[in-house]
């Protein structure tokens, strides 16, 4: 068990923080360390929830089946980021999304309890938890807003930005597939292809595959009407214009990453 690296982690983020070393230490006991095989499910949507997850290593997509018969992704979880720890506060305690291994992946799997009782000890903890959930409603009534509302194309360039504002970088790693971000964003993969072909054509957009570099930010913006984010990355600034990280919310660890 790596104890001391998964305490650092967790110290990263602006909630575990709060907690103080003997109380991750608490934490921590009962631990245990999934190894999951690509397409090997961490859970299903309506499972008992006793557990709360951490990615180690790898990919783990959240998903819910939909009437159609296929699966609505709503996001793949990479290293750092944390799984299902806000469910551990509803009774009766059921995973609301199915967790599938996108590649083989390692999970720390921590126990609710030990999350509960953190809380009961911990005013500081609380208000922080409740804090870091107060931001994620909030970015998820916009990220709603933007994919019940938007274009395709604006759903695309947003997200583009999205990462660009995440990775203070114009060069660009998207976390996943192609085919896996259109379902996110609530396009057709064929449509993700065409509109990502056509920036390329463009001028607006250069790169293959999951590395993209944005060659003109502000004409990306204007070509689907939409205004250019405003950030100041030399001064440590981001903006919340375009969306602030519409599509990582519901994640304490990966906003953590984000602020160091």
């Amino acid at each position: 068990m790596k104890a001391k690296g998964l305490i650092h982690l967790l110290t990263r983020s602006p909630v575990f923080s709060k907690v103080g070393i003997e109380g991750l230490q608490f934490l921590l006991e009962g631990v245990s360390l999934v190894k999951l095989e690509s397409g090997q499910h961490l859970f299903h949507m309506g499972d008992k929830a006793a557990y709360f997850f951490l990615v180690e290593e790898g990919s783990v997509v959240l998903y819910r089946p939909s009437y159609k018969g296929d699966h609505k992704i709503f996001r793949s979880m990479l290293a750092g980021d944390l799984l299902a720890e806000t469910v551990m506060f509803v009774e009766p305690c059921c995973y609301p999304l199915s967790a599938q291994a996108s590649v083989d992946s390692t999970v720390y799997r921590l126990p609710r309890e030990r999350l509960l009782e953190l809380c009961r000890a911990s005013p500081d903890f609380s208000i922080a938890m409740l804090e870091g959930m107060a931001v994620r409603i909030s970015q998820s009534l916009n990220r709603i807003d933007l994919l019940t509302i938007g274009n395709s194309a604006q759903r695309l360039v947003v997200y583009l930005m999205d990462l660009y504002i995440q990775q203070r970088s114009a060069w660009l790693t998207l976390p996943a597939s192609h085919g896996v971000l259109a379902r996110q964003l609530n396009i057709t993969p064929e449509t993700f292809s065409r509109q990502l072909s056509a920036f390329r054509r463009a001028g607006l957009v250069g790169g293959r595959s999951q590395e993209l570099v944005l060659l003109d930010i502000e004409g990306l913006c204007h070509s689907v009407e939409l205004p250019a984010p405003e950030i100041g990355f030399e001064r440590g600034e981001s903006t919340t214009h375009l969306g602030s990280s519409l599509f990582d919310c519901c994640n304490y660890a990966r906003q953590a990453l984000g602020n160091n």
